[in-house]
């Protein structure tokens, strides 16, 4: 670090390395992290082995192989009624996500809208329908939504769990139905 670098953020406490497996030799380990990245989410937030910085000076971590049982997650509620989400991972640069999202039977998206980027969708459990379109995911289901394509307003049948994916912010401007902003990251 140089007098002008910034310390990283505190509040991103980091683990301690896990052990080194018997399998990789001992200078392999200590070279095995990644480069610097400002990555957010469960998964990197419990996984925050060294302090580093971006190439633009920005405090960021480095990790490891990252592994999280998803079902030792607690589903976080956001503003919007019936939905829930567990959030894995989230590119901090770029807004790219990877999140684990719950609609209980009967909550969905209110209106029609689009996205920033496209959107992946892979039914776990459930159903959940695209109203105007008749599209309904059921489990093995994959839904890909492009940037920019109007869709919705969707309802789920049952509850339903989809993972879910967005290549980069997930939209132009804050939809009405989120009175956090943080819910439309």
């Amino acid at each position: 670090m140089t007098e002008n670098t910034p310390e990283p953020p505190a509040d991103l406490p980091l683990v301690a390395a896990p052990p080194r497996p018997s399998a990789i030799d001992a200078q392999e380990w200590a070279e095995n992290l990644s480069e610097p990245a400002r990555y957010g989410g469960e998964a990197p937030d419990r996984s925050r082995e060294q302090s580093g910085f971006t190439s633009d000076g920005e405090a960021a971590h480095r990790f490891r192989e990252i592994l999280v049982q998803t079902g030792d997650l607690a589903w976080v509620d956001k503003t919007l009624a019936g939905l829930s989400q567990k959030a894995l991972w989230r590119n901090d640069d770029t807004g790219a996500s990877i999140t684990l999202v719950r609609f209980l039977k009967g909550s969905g998206i209110p209106s029609r809208h689009a996205h920033a980027s496209n959107q992946f969708m892979f039914c776990l459990t459930g159903r959940y329908t695209y109203v105007p379109t008749s599209i309904t995911l059921t489990p093995g289901s994959f839904y890909w939504n492009p940037r920019g394509s109007l869709h919705g307003p969707t309802i789920a049948e049952e509850d339903t769990v989809l993972l879910e994916v967005y290549d980069g912010p997930h939209y132009p401007t804050q939809p009405s139905w989120y009175t956090n902003a943080d819910d439309a990251r």
